[in-house]
């Protein structure tokens, strides 16, 4: 099968390098998160880019949001807070909201890029959301969906047990059979 390199390479990885990361390589990963589609084009998203550096007090502020375990993402060198609110996209009939969907597509845009650029990109859900907002003075509206770690590759070694062995296991996918199906959603795609 014919399919995207970028898609079939892409793993959450957590073996990331602190190797700072060149601001022209950072501008890519965000404008190919700006070409996603939208809903009227509306482009609802909204991305704190935060660079690990020491003048940087952001950076420790947004670490203290996350859960213990995502400790390994600290390692990052860019953490990426994709956010957004329901009034910034369309919203349809039948809670049709669709400022996380699109959203969504701009994060898998980032992460496509971010895998040409031989880099790891690794969305979390594992945060405080009051936390993240009160320390980044988010705006109250917006929605902070997930936190993306970006970085080169690290050494799988320097993470703890549980991380490291995730790093090795193989990667499992649902099979096709069991995400779509055909002409109804009695009859599983084959």
């Amino acid at each position: 099968m014919d399919m995207l390199p970028e898609l079939l390479g892409r793993r959450a990885r957590r073996a990331i390098s602190n190797e700072a990361l060149d601001k022209a390589v950072i501008a890519r990963l965000l404008e190919a998160a700006t070409l996603a589609p939208s809903c009227f084009n509306n482009q609802p998203w909204r991305i704190l880019a935060v660079e690990r550096n020491q003048e940087n007090p952001h950076y420790q502020s947004l670490a203290e949001s996350l859960t213990p375990n995502n400790a390994w993402a600290l390692e990052a060198p860019l953490l990426l807070v994709f956010a957004t609110a329901l009034h910034l996209d369309c919203r349809l009939d039948a809670g049709r909201d669709y400022a996380y969907f699109d959203l969504g597509q701009a994060a898998m845009a980032l992460q496509l890029q971010a895998q040409r650029e031989g880099l790891y990109a690794h969305p979390m859900a594992g945060f405080s959301p009051s936390k993240l907002k009160n320390a980044l003075k988010m705006l109250p509206e917006l929605v902070p969906l997930c936190v993306i770690a970006v970085g080169k590759p690290g050494d799988p070694e320097k993470l703890a047990e549980g991380p490291r062995k995730s790093e090795f296991s193989p990667r499992s996918r649902k099979a096709v059979s069991e995400i779509a199906f055909s002409g109804d959603f009695s009859t599983p795609w084959a």
